[in-house]
């Protein structure tokens, strides 16, 4: 099971309803942060999620309101004597950035702190999952990420019954793509089992529309998308380098995406009744199982 738990929904500034941007996600025993903005540990406490047990944090760009929040979130885990390693990535300068970032003003921490600049092309392995950066144009070098589950794999019990392989512990190494012999047969792994592919999440990040976006999306369980802006402002959308909901949701139907999350909204739209609503509409008009995320929302994916 996925859980994703949307902690900062807005654009550039905070509001009253919406934080700075940041994605929560756990599975298994991880934890991890697509983006930390300002406020996110507060984000964190709130909804009773223990951020001592974050093990990966990924930043999509080096802008503030994506960023500013791992300072803090830094400091009160070696507060609270945190001993397990951290690890963070993000795009070119990386390395640069975060040993300047973290040399501000007198601290030090007694945990491992990975940090790794990723580009296009390089993947994260982790158990069950992996984390691939897809590229996206904002104007500097950011990011977009892929998370993908693994592959599952499992047994036809009724196949496996008809080989006597029912309660075998042979049916582990069929599972490990070896074949077997039992009874006098030959079995092959494609004998007896059961293959479905794991899910798959991405999130963009601030961006422009671009083919990437759809390549990196295809077949995505969910689409956590820029959505800054409504399609009568789509020329400035293009100008500040990020995306209009109806433009997320051109990407989610040529990408074949099950759902669409809108996000990075701008305030614009949190100023006046009803507002955020025209964004919704936008996308819906393209690409029905569009949902407009508030702070702490949370979708579960099994």
């Amino acid at each position: 099971m996925i859980n994703i738990i949307f902690l900062g929904t807005t654009s550039g500034v905070p509001t009253r309803a919406r934080n700075l941007p940041s994605v929560f996600l756990r599975y298994g025993k991880e934890r991890i942060l697509f983006d930390c903005g300002e406020g996110t540990q507060r984000q964190l406490m709130i909804k009773n999620l223990k951020f001592m047990k974050i093990t990966r944090i990924f930043i999509s760009h080096w802008h503030a309101d994506h960023f500013a929040g791992l300072l803090g979130l830094v400091q009160t885990m070696e507060l609270e004597g945190r001993k397990e390693p951290l690890f963070i990535y993000g795009p070119h300068k990386t390395n640069e950035f975060f040993e300047q970032y973290i040399s501000v003003g007198y601290f030090d921490h007694d945990f491992e702190i990975s940090v790794q600049t990723l580009d296009e092309g390089d993947v994260v392995k982790c158990e069950g999952y992996k984390v691939t950066p897809f590229r996206v144009e904002h104007g500097i070098p950011a990011l977009g990420y892929v998370f993908h589950e693994d592959e599952k794999v499992r047994a036809d019990m009724k196949k496996a019954a008809a080989f006597g392989l029912s309660t075998s512990p042979k049916i582990g190494k069929l599972k490990a793509g070896k074949e077997v012999v039992h009874n006098g047969k030959t079995v092959k792994p494609e004998d007896i089992l059961m293959r479905s592919p794991g899910k798959k999440i991405v999130y963009t990040g601030d961006t422009r529309q671009t083919s990437n976006i759809v390549k990196f999306s295809e077949g995505a369980d969910l689409l956590i998308s820029d959505s800054t802006f409504s399609a009568d402002f789509e020329k400035r959308a293009h100008g500040f380098k990020h995306m209009t909901s109806k433009q997320a949701a051109e990407i989610a139907k040529k990408a074949n995406v099950k759902k669409l999350v809108l996000t990075h909204i701008s305030r614009r739209y949190q100023e006046t009744k009803g507002g955020e609503k025209v964004l919704l509409d936008d996308a819906k008009k393209i690409f029905k199982n569009a949902v407009l995320a508030e702070d702490f929302m949370e979708i579960e994916l099994k």
